[in-house]
C-alpha cells in the first residue's frame, strides 16, 4: 500500500518582552509548517506487515517586529543558521506491525501491535537555543525539520466495524521515547499519544463520510546539555473533524483539527513568559493498494 499524508500547521504566536534582554518590546509572528508523509506498507504475511515513511517539508517562520533580533527574523528550515543545519529532509520511521486478529470484511474488530524505530536526518539544530549553560545569548533559531535524535516507538490499534452509526471506531496508543542525547547535547521529550477516531456511514450528499477524531498528548521534559528545555513538558488535546472518500484512484481524506494547550506552553517560547499562541492544523492523505507482489514474500501469506 502506498500512502501520502500532508499536514499544514499554522501557529499565531505572541510573548511578552524577555526579561534582561534589553529589547522592551513584545514578540510576535507566525510559524507555518508544511510537511509531505509518503509511505510505502509491504504485507510480509497474513500477520505480519512493514511500513517505510520519510517526512519532507518545510518551516518558515515571520517575525512581525519592527526590527529584527537574536531571537526572531524572518527565515525558514530550508536554510543554514548559525545553529541549525537547514534542509528538506525530517526523520525517516521504520514500523513492524501485527494483526492479533481480525473479524473479516464485515462487521467486527480488529487489533494491531506495532513497534520500531526513527531515524533523525541532520537538519537539525545545531546547539542549545536557549542558552541555559550561562554563555552569552547570540543569534539563534528555535526550530528545525528534525530533532536529530534517535528514538524507539510502539503502538497499539484497536478499531471496529459496525452496520449503524459510527460505523467505524476506534483508538490508537502510541509512546515515543528517545533512546540517548544527539551530538548537539540534546535529549528529546517522550510522546505518548491516545487518539479516538469515528467515521459516518457514506453520506449521498458528499458522497463520502464524515469523521470526528481527539488527540491527547503528553511530552516529557526534554533536554539541552543535562539542562531541562523550557516548556518542554506539556498536554495538549487535539480536536478535529473531516471526512472521507473512497474514490476510483484511491481513500482520500481531509481533516481540520484545533489544538489546545491543557498544561504547559509553546515548546518555542524562552521561560515562563506572558503568552498566546493560536494554532490550526489541516491535514490531507491519501491510500491506494498496490496490485503487486514481491514474489519471495508470497510463500510467506500463511505465517
Amino acid at each position: 500500500m502506498f500512502g501520502l499524508d500532508n499536514s499544514n500547521q499554522y501557529i499565531d504566536w505572541w510573548h511578552e518582552a524577555l526579561p534582561g534582554a534589553g529589547e522592551g518590546f513584545d514578540h510576535e509572528g507566525t510559524l507555518t509548517s508544511v510537511v509531505l508523509s509518503p509511505a510505502i506498507t509491504i504485507g510480509l504475511s497474513n500477520y505480519w506487515n512493514f511500513t517505510i515513511g520519510q517526512s519532507i517539508g518545510n518551516r518558515t517562520m515571520t517575525w512581525d517586529g519592527d526590527t529584527t533580533t537574536i531571537h526572531h527574523r524572518d527565515e525558514g528550515t530550508d536554510d543554514d543558521y548559525i545553529n541549525a543545519i537547514g534542509g528538506y529532509l525530517g526523520d525517516t520511521k521504520l514500523m513492524l506491525r501485527y494483526l492479533v486478529f481480525n473479524d473479516g470484511q464485515g462487521p467486527g474488530r480488529r487489533l494491531f501491535f506495532g513497534g520500531g524505530f526513527i531515524l533523525p536526518s541532520k537538519n537539525t539544530l545545531s546547539s542549545d537555543p536557549f542558552f541555559l549553560s550561562g554563555d552569552e545569548k547570540t543569534d539563534h533559531r528555535h526550530f528545525a525539520l528534525s530533532e536529530g535524535v534517535y528514538k524507539v516507538c510502539s503502538e497499539i490499534q484497536l478499531f471496529k466495524k459496525k452496520m449503524t452509526n459510527p460505523v467505524f471506531m476506534g483508538g490508537t496508543i502510541y509512546v515515543e521515547k528517545a533512546l540517548a542525547e544527539n551530538n548537539y547535547g540534546f535529549k528529546a521529550s517522550d510522546i505518548y499519544d491516545l487518539s479516538l477516531t469515528a467515521f459516518s456511514k457514506k453520506i449521498p450528499a458528499i458522497n463520502g463520510s464524515l469523521g470526528a477524531n481527539i488527540i491527547t498528548r503528553h511530552t516529557t521534559k526534554a533536554y539541552w546539555n543535562e539542562f531541562e528545555a523550557p516548556n518542554s513538558r506539556a498536554t495538549v488535546v487535539t480536536v478535529g473533524f473531516g471526512g472521507l472518500w473512497n474514490l476510483a484512484v484511491g481513500g482520500v481524506s481531509l481533516n481540520i483539527q484545533k489544538p489546545f494547550f491543557i498544561k504547559g506552553a509553546f515548546s518555542g517560547i524562552e521561560g515562563e513568559l506572558g503568552q498566546r499562541v493560536d494554532v490550526w492544523q489541516v491535514s490531507l492523505s491519501y491510500r491506494r493498494l498496490l496490485d503487486f507482489v514481491i514474489p519471495w514474500l508470497d510463500p510467506l501469506r500463511g505465517l
